[in-house]
């Protein structure tokens, strides 16, 4: 950051104040990364290297869904396994949250939970070897989405809101996306299109196609609601994790930059006499 005092001009309180709106205004941004997990499901966040340990409420800053039951909200038991693929690719997998206030809806099949791969059908992102979110499901219509509410959590959680999102999305397509949506206004979008190209798209293996998105928002573009959605076979996922903020106190530094602005006003009007 440039340090605005280290010039020995004025600033006008004009100028002032225009380089605290700037400062103000951001979107989000997007970048890749992540970590090794520690419970064997490739990558996860920085912010939270090993999803194996019992999902929190909130209280910490992060909330997390692994699809597995381990990770179920501390006391509440397992997750909703409504969305478990049938038989053993199911057993152990579970949707988390969903009794904090977290709303979880489809189109029709367009959504399942399992822990093996099905030709033609979802194969889990690399080097996980644990329970994954895909849509559609198995046999589910195209195109398909799914999306996760977080409304009536925050709504418990007080005047907080989700700055950051991170999340291991695997065998990228190009017909992949992810909306971020606060109420009905589309925040941001990132599609797999974007992030591929013809050559590996799809690929199970690839590196370029299985990664770590962190996505960083302002609190005033914080979201409530993602949904994933595709036009094709098909759209894994795995390792989310959410990342919560207070709404910031109004920014005293902003006060502060236009007192200087006014106090250098007054001795340019001292120095004039």
């Amino acid at each position: 950051m440039k340090n605005f005092f280290s010039s020995k001009k004025f600033v006008s309180t004009a100028a002032l104040l225009a380089i605290v709106a700037s400062s103000q205004v951001s979107a989000a941004s997007i970048s890749f990364g992540g970590v090794a997990a520690g419970d064997d499901s490739g990558l996860t966040s920085e912010f939270l290297a090993d999803p194996s340990h019992a999902m929190n409420d909130g209280a910490n800053g992060f909330f997390v869904e692994t699809f597995d039951v381990a990770t179920a909200v501390d006391g509440a038991g397992p997750g909703d396994t409504q969305y478990n693929a049938a038989g053993a690719a199911g057993a152990g997998c579970a949707v988390n949250g969903t009794g904090s206030g977290i709303v979880i809806t489809s189109s029709t099949n367009g959504f399942g939970v399992r822990n093996d791969d099905v030709n033609n059908g979802a194969a889990a992102p690399a080097n996980d070897n644990t329970c994954y979110g895909h849509t559609p499901a198995i046999g589910g219509d195209l195109p398909a989405w799914v999306e996760i509410d977080y409304s009536a959590f925050l709504a418990s959680q007080g005047d907080f809101g989700i700055t950051y999102l991170g999340f291991y999305w695997g065998s990228i397509d190009e017909y992949n996306t992810f909306s971020f949506f606060s109420g009905d206004d589309l925040v941001t979008e990132i599609d797999g299109e974007t992030l591929t190209n013809a050559a590996n798209a799809g690929n199970q293996t690839d590196p370029a196609t299985n990664r770590y998105v962190n996505i960083d928002f302002s609190f005033a573009d914080a979201f409530d609601r993602v949904r994933i959605s595709t036009t094709g076979i098909a759209g894994e996922f795995d390792n989310i994790v959410i990342g919560l903020a207070s709404r910031p106190v109004p920014a005293p530094a902003g006060l502060a930059f236009l007192g200087l602005g006014l106090l250098g006003l007054s001795f340019s009007r001292k120095f004039k006499k």
